[in-house]
């Protein structure tokens, strides 16, 4: 698979990604879709989805979802399981849902389930962000809820979870067409959490 950094250029024969900062991209082929930081759980009730939004299968092994802190500091990192292959779009299997150690709620599509426990008694940061790099080490997608998150974030940060949030069992969700623009203010809303939809 080419590693096309879909939220900044090609990624070079060292990893890096070349033209991050002057023609991003954005992303065709796996997105971070859905994102909830707590639930009516609280903090720890939280899950991370990914989808493929290309037409063919995208195999996922060992890329690196980063957790950043609200002072742009990376404090955990999740590392996706060999034979996680992202089935095309519109097919059983195009999403991962990966569910923290306190996750409630129904998971449609359980293709890929994948419990995470990060080390932080926060979990994912409310007002932090993540970002998910290929084997290469290239950003494919970020998503961050405060503009002082700046390496996962793209464009204006998206709206932060709060504990009325909770009540509400809302999550930072893309449109159903998982639209990529490279702005987190526009492609992502809070919306009923849907993991695995």
């Amino acid at each position: 698979m080419l590693a096309m950094g879909m939220a900044g250029g090609v990624a070079n024969a060292a990893g890096e990604s070349e033209g991050t900062e002057a023609a991003p991209l954005v992303s065709s082929t796996v997105v971070i879709n859905e994102v909830s930081t707590r639930g009516v759980n609280g903090l720890l009730d939280e899950f991370i989805e990914l989808r493929n939004v290309s037409n063919q299968p995208q195999d996922v092994s060992g890329y690196v979802i980063r957790i950043y802190s609200p002072s742009n500091v990376v404090t955990d990192t999740i590392v996706l399981p060999a034979g996680t292959i992202l089935q095309p779009k519109g097919n059983a299997g195009q999403y991962a849902v990966l569910v923290g150690q306190n996750f409630s709620g129904t998971i449609v599509d359980q293709t890929y389930v994948i419990p995470f426990t990060l080390t932080g008694a926060e979990g994912i940061p409310t007002a932090g962000g993540l970002s998910l790099q290929n084997m290469a080490s290239a950003k494919i997608d970020g998503v961050a809820f405060s503009n002082a998150v700046v390496t996962p974030r793209e464009g204006q940060a998206a709206i932060p979870e709060n504990a009325v949030t909770d009540q509400l069992n809302a999550a930072n969700t893309r449109n159903i067409l998982s639209t990529d623009t490279d702005n987190n203010r526009q492609d992502f809303s809070l919306q009923l959490r849907t993991p695995g939809l």
